[in-house]
């Protein structure tokens, strides 16, 4: 992929389907600034296009997409995790979110989009887009299969709207290799063919600044066997998912990013270290030794310092 070389102080934010959070998950724990599915996993380029244009348009959210089940108050466009007992406290844990995710946007360098399927559902009531159907019953979305040429159309609007933010901005787009067995396999493949030539078309259209890390055709054409699907036979295996990620690393990784992970892979083991004498001097120079190696690596790498994996270590080293 030319034109993508990521390096240690490089921000990069992963949205979509499983290759996000597979290879985002990677990302974190080999030290670089990276944040994955901020919002939850989002499966079709629908959502994912709504929750882009959230952070570059202003004002907040609509009521309509905050809804009460069970006691808890759901937003149509997340996950769970921004459920509360009371709709003004679920729509701030979103727009907190949504705040640092539209200033770290203006600074971002890769963006990564993983998109599952052309199937999107929208609300029967009102149309609107969901990004999580929270277990409602089938009756309250309305279907919808995006063609290529609706999912070239909604993503080149949100991509251009994000580049108005942050001319700069790189984007990598995948492909799911997870199969979405609930259509038949040929409708999935179906599906797969839409995003493809969708992706296709991006790419072309805008050269410059989009780019297409092949993992489905990595899945399907370089491993070609069952084994590669974990026990579903849907989902790709941790097998896979290493091959994917050994792969994207050769082709994204510069030496310099390739030599920095194994610096903070030493620190990752020594913390896994578990001390028979936790309170003896010899275990807390062990401590003061591998807060120097991170130490030297924020001097090497100053915005480490401000990701989540940096703030982990060090809580756990001054315990």
């Amino acid at each position: 992929m030319p034109g993508v070389s990521i390096h240690p102080g490089h921000r990069i934010t992963l949205l979509g389907s499983c290759f996000a959070d597979n290879v985002g998950r990677r990302m974190a724990v080999s030290g670089l600034d990276v944040h994955v599915n901020p919002f939850g996993v989002l499966y079709n380029p629908a959502s994912i296009s709504t929750m882009c244009m959230s952070l570059v348009l202003e004002g907040s959210f609509p009521d309509g997409y905050f809804f009460e089940s069970g006691g808890m108050w759901h937003c149509w466009l997340t996950d769970s995790s921004f459920d509360a007992e009371s709709r003004d406290v679920c729509r701030a844990r979103l727009e907190e979110a949504r705040r640092k995710e539209s200033e770290r946007l203006r600074v971002l360098d890769f963006l990564f989009i993983t998109l599952g399927t052309n199937r999107c559902y929208e609300l029967e009531n009102d149309g609107l887009v969901v990004g999580n159907c929270h277990k409602q019953p089938g009756r309250m979305f309305a279907e919808k299969q995006l063609d290529a040429a609706e999912t070239v159309a909604a993503l080149s609007q949100t991509l251009e709207a994000l580049w108005k933010v942050n001319p700069g901005l790189q984007v990598i787009f995948t492909v799911s290799p997870y199969r979405y067995a609930k259509y038949g396999f040929h409708g999935s493949q179906l599906g797969k063919a839409v995003l493809l030539l969708a992706v296709d078309a991006l790419c072309s259209r805008f050269a410059e600044r989009c780019h297409y890390f092949p993992a489905y055709e990595i899945v399907l054409d370089e491993l070609r066997d069952y084994r590669f699907y974990a026990d579903d036979m849907l989902h790709p295996s941790e097998l896979a998912v290493s091959y994917i990620w050994e792969r994207f690393s050769e082709v994204c990784f510069q030496p310099e990013t390739r030599a920095f992970m194994a610096e903070w892979e030493a620190v990752e083991k020594a913390l896994a270290h578990r001390p028979f004498h936790p309170d003896s001097e010899a275990y807390r120079d062990f401590l003061r030794q591998t807060m120097l190696k991170l130490d030297r690596l924020t001097e090497k790498y100053p915005n480490l310092a401000l990701t989540s994996e940096y703030e982990r270590m060090k809580g756990l080293l001054n315990v």
